[in-house]
């Protein structure tokens, strides 16, 4: 017997020391498979990343598709510096479908791999990556001052923010409308900001003009503000406004424009008001007019002008008018009388009488074709009345506005024992009108002298204030004491 044979008997005798025979019948018999799988067969995971785009900026929605036979425990959406494996949870989503809301301003600009790692229930696990995401989340822009009016030299103004590692260069540029090539107004390496810089229009022809910012900053980003469109017309717009002199209630004022260039924008209309230029109202459209209330302010007189705009943004402002608020009814507010001759009490040359409203009356109501000049020739006539004789006043036949009718100025005394007649003139001063008298008509000889007295007066209702609103026709009584 061999050697070999001799030990493999002595090792199966150790083997079976002690084993006691159940007696039953044994057939020794087993079969085994050929292959035992590995354990990596055992994770039926599967995940896919939804498209990253990129560049990405903001807050980017990640999605994820991932299923396993053990069922799904979570994904999670994570990055890392591209070519690294430093990853970084973004969120965890443990319900299908698998989104995530990635807010790439938090972190750094620069370039990175994203993943979905999906995890099952019982532990195995699978990625899906996508890699080289850019995120670029630079705030670089720039805008340029609305320069207005393309007129004479423009000084332009450019103003960048969001500026990474320094401006590398910030430009001003300028096209016809329709043309392909900018042309720069100025540049230059290294600038700062705002930058500023002339454009000489009148050196260009009339038309559309567009104007635009460009600013590119050390780190190689790049940004161009809102183009700005204006258009060069030297041609003043030519404006022929209506203003009423007077104004009661609403009034309405407007005006003629035109524009031979780039046409008319707007016509504004203005009213100096509480020590500055007010802005009553703006026409887009001809005819240009406005039309307000007068009852908002207090009764006197007020500029106005008209500053018409044409749509180059050229402004021609018009000559100042004047115009008259004038809301409140005009009354009478006192009567008196004055001695200007050589007996106190006594009608005679040189004494006068004063009639004086709350505000100036239009000359012509009170007598035709007058401008209110002194010297304006008239007649009185003096009623006598017995203790409270009447005057009267007349141009030739026709009688003067000054009173309601000719019994209604009384003169409160007896100043004559006849009628009489003066020859006078009439002068208006502000708010009152005086009346002078001048030689007596009749009757011959000296009229007598009477005691003070108290005078009253009826002012016409055909006596208007340079608005055209007729006289109160309330009585006035004499304020002071003095007559003739």
């Amino acid at each position: 017997m061999s050697r070999a044979l001799l030990v493999l008997l002595a090792v199966i005798g150790a083997a079976t020391a002690g084993v006691v025979s159940s007696g039953a019948d044994f057939t020794a018999k087993s079969t085994s498979p050929t292959t035992i799988g590995a354990a990596a067969d055992f994770n039926t995971v599967a995940v896919s990343l939804g498209t990253v785009n990129t560049p990405l900026t903001g807050t980017v929605g990640l999605t994820a598709t991932a299923s396993s036979n053990r069922g799904v425990a979570n994904v999670k959406f994570q990055y890392a510096p591209s070519g690294t494996t430093d990853w970084v949870d973004v969120c965890t989503d443990t319900t299908s479908a698998y989104t995530c809301s990635w807010n790439t301003t938090t972190m750094a600009d620069g370039t990175y791999d994203v993943r979905a790692y999906a995890t099952d229930n019982a532990g195995y696990t699978r990625a899906s990556v996508q890699t080289a995401r850019v995120v670029d989340n630079y705030t670089l822009a720039v805008t340029l001052d609305d320069p207005g009016a393309m007129t004479g030299i423009k000084t332009l103004t450019a103003t960048a923010s969001g500026v990474q590692s320094g401006i590398y260069y910030l430009k001003i540029q300028h096209r016809a409308a329709g043309a392909t090539t900018w042309l720069e107004v100025c540049s230059g390496n290294g600038s700062s900001s705002p930058r500023s810089c002339n454009l000489d229009t009148d050196a260009l022809p009339e038309g559309d003009r567009e104007l635009r910012a460009v600013v590119r900053d050390g780190a190689g980003h790049t940004a161009q503000s809102t183009t700005i469109s204006r258009k060069i017309d030297r041609t003043p717009p030519v404006t022929t406004p209506s203003i009423p002199p007077q104004a009661t209630g609403p009034v309405t004022v407007s005006a003629e424009a035109t524009d031979t260039g780039s046409g008319i924008q707007s016509v504004t209309f203005q009213a100096f008001y509480m020590g500055q230029w007010t802005t009553v109202c703006v026409d887009t459209t001809a005819t240009y007019s406005c039309t307000t209330d007068s009852v908002g302010v207090p009764d006197g007189p007020y500029s106005v002008r008209v500053i018409t705009t044409d749509n180059a943004g050229v402004s021609v402002t018009g000559s100042t008018y004047q115009i008259i608020v004038d809301n409140q009814t005009p009354s009478g507010t006192d009567v008196t009388a004055g001695n200007g001759g050589t007996t106190s009490g006594r009608i005679e040359q040189n004494d006068w009488i004063r009639f004086t409203w709350t505000e100036p009356m239009a000359p012509a109501s009170i007598l035709s074709g007058w401008t209110g000049a002194a010297g304006q020739a008239i007649t009185v006539r003096i009623r006598n009345n017995a203790s409270n004789d009447e005057m009267h006043f007349y141009s030739g036949a026709t009688q003067l506005n000054l009173v309601l009718s000719a019994t209604d100025l009384k003169l409160g005394g007896n100043f004559v024992n006849s009628d009489a007649q003066f020859n006078a003139t009439m002068a208006q001063s502000g708010n009152a009108i005086t009346v002078t008298l001048g030689t007596k008509v009749s009757p011959a000889g000296t009229l007598p002298t009477a005691a003070s007295s108290t005078m009253t007066w009826l002012p016409s209702s055909l006596a208007k204030d340079l608005a055209g609103k007729a006289s109160a026709t309330t009585t006035v009584t004499e304020t002071s004491d003095q007559d003739f």
